[in-house]
């Protein structure tokens, strides 16, 4: 008699004892088609975590080789929470043919990883980048609107994120980081929403979408739930942020002080032209905590790298999916869109 015991392939998430990485390995855990294993240099936080969800630990530092073969046995399916200097890692894990997914959002490493599509290919392994809220659903977005046109030429993406959120220390340090003065805009989340005073940002879905889509011009803003709040904002951090000092007190505080609520919301306008006449399509999406609607995406996309054919290579989300790959599973959760023709 045959064994009809069902093998789960194995998902390793590096960062799983992080912010986002947690509740990615939550989710996994909980749709029960998985085997989990958390990940990380701290071996003790990832013990930790695998015990209070129920699943595996390993220890892998991506800075170092001797850890990798090991923490890999297994593991089909990597996800990647933290940031990386080199691809020294993913070049380990497409050469074994692994599927690899990142949520980070550096547009500068996200070149240096299609710089190995060729070694993907010839391998069959598969990497997926712009997974998340931004980069990802704002990808998905645009590219729903620019299918609505003959021709896309430009495209403007607003970001809003709630200062009474709870966000992760990286995400908060990148963000500090890449604060530049910029003239402020007025960006609309909806049909009966408040104008709110936007900056442009350097978030990589605008550089990502140039190469993927071929659109000309695009340009990613950011605004925070409180207008007043952004207009301070807006004048401070740039200026405070150049100290490194300060960065780090900013930083600290935006942890623990919570000034507004967890609303997240996407706002994308791509113009062009229809039928011989210029035409305007435009998408928002409104929802809460913007680390769950992050973590949710990624856990879908393992599903969906696991479920559907995806060519070896190295892709952006929006060139093997569309934003109705995720509209159920966001819709269940209360996130909501809205469409303009």
């Amino acid at each position: 008699m045959g064994d009809n015991t069902t093998i789960r392939p194995g998902v390793m998430i590096v960062g799983g004892y992080g912010h986002v990485g947690s509740q990615i390995a939550r989710r996994l855990k909980k749709a029960g088609h998985y085997e989990v294993c958390i990940a990380g240099r701290d071996e003790n936080k990832a013990n930790a975590m695998a015990t209070r969800l129920g699943c595996k630990a390993t220890q892998l530092d991506v800075r170092d080789p001797q850890t990798w073969s090991k923490a890999l046995a297994a593991i089909k399916t990597v996800v990647v929470c933290i940031d990386q200097t080199d691809t020294g890692f993913i070049e380990h894990v497409l050469t074994k043919g692994l599927r690899y997914i990142d949520i980070t959002a550096d547009d500068t490493f996200f070149r240096d990883v299609e710089q190995l599509a060729q070694l993907a290919r010839a391998s069959g392994g598969t990497a997926l980048l712009s997974v998340g809220l931004a980069p990802g659903l704002t990808n998905l977005l645009v590219k729903a609107c620019a299918e609505k046109l003959d021709d896309a030429t430009d495209a403007r993406i607003g970001i809003l994120l709630g200062l009474g959120d709870t966000h992760g220390p990286a995400a908060i340090d990148w963000t500090l980081q890449n604060f530049k003065r910029a003239p402020i805009e007025k960006l609309h989340f909806g049909k009966n929403d408040r104008p709110h005073p936007a900056m442009e940002f350097n978030f990589a879905d605008q550089h990502v979408l140039r190469r993927t889509r071929g659109i000309g011009k695009v340009r990613t803003l950011l605004t925070f739930d409180s207008a007043t709040l952004s207009r301070i904002l807006f004048h401070l951090l740039p200026v405070m942020t150049k100290s490194a000092f300060l960065r780090r007190l900013v930083s600290k505080s935006m942890m623990h002080i919570r000034l507004g609520s967890d609303r997240t919301a996407l706002s994308v306008v791509v113009t062009g032209s229809h039928s011989g006449r210029e035409a305007t399509a435009t998408m928002s999406l409104e929802g809460r905590e913007e680390a769950a609607i992050t973590a949710l995406v990624a856990a879908n996309t393992v599903q969906l790298l696991t479920d559907t054919p995806i060519a070896p290579g190295v892709w952006h989300i929006d060139q093997v999916a569309s934003i109705e790959h995720y509209s159920n599973c966001l819709a269940a959760e209360g996130v909501t869109f809205s469409v303009v023709a």
